[in-house]
């Protein structure tokens, strides 16, 4: 994916909390350690922390939250207790994120992606057609997902849903609106 001139480098957009309340309302996560692999400024696990979840929050970059300069898609499972895997992954390595989590072999995850992640033949074919998610929960208003350096303004103008996978899934999955 080529990045436009507006583009934050490493896909730096936090996740508004709306978002992370939706998926929690939708999904159960276990007892487990979530970790979240793409923290950035904590977005997303200061929710979880919230709701009782126990987090292992890591990123790649610095961006004041978590473990920085850990590469996910480098490193090794860092906790055996760790059980689900939720994040607003950097676009640009989506799919790659996905198929890590498949290798760390974690039960269950959740990936805040566009809805057009659905689209491509590519990405059927690479991970789709093998690795199908058990459900896609669709957001009914679209969010507003801003750059993590600029202040976020404005409406959202981007179908977003979160994609949960399941271990051990086959088949086509369920598709809800939240």
């Amino acid at each position: 994916m080529e990045m436009g001139p507006n583009r934050q480098k490493d896909d730096f957009y936090p996740t508004p909390p709306e978002a992370t309340l939706a998926l929690l309302d939708a999904e159960s996560f276990g007892e487990g350690t979530v970790w979240e692999c793409a923290c950035g400024d904590g977005a997303v696990s200061s929710v979880l922390k919230d709701k009782g979840y126990k987090v292992y929050s890591s990123d790649l970059n610095d961006y004041g939250f978590g473990l920085s300069y850990v590469d996910y898609l480098m490193t090794v499972k860092p906790d055996d207790n760790i059980q689900s895997v939720i994040t607003n992954p950097p676009y640009k390595l989506a799919k790659e994120f996905i198929l890590r989590t498949f290798d760390y072999d974690i039960p269950k995850s959740a990936f805040l992606l566009r809805l057009s992640f659905l689209e491509s033949m590519r990405r059927y074919d690479q991970l789709f057609r093998d690795n199908p998610p058990i459900r896609i929960h669709v957001f009914k208003k679209r969010l507003t997902i801003w750059r993590g350096d600029e202040t976020r303004a404005g409406n959202g103008t981007v179908a977003y849903a979160w994609f949960v996978w399941e271990k051990g899934f086959s088949g086509n999955p369920e598709i809800f609106w939240i």
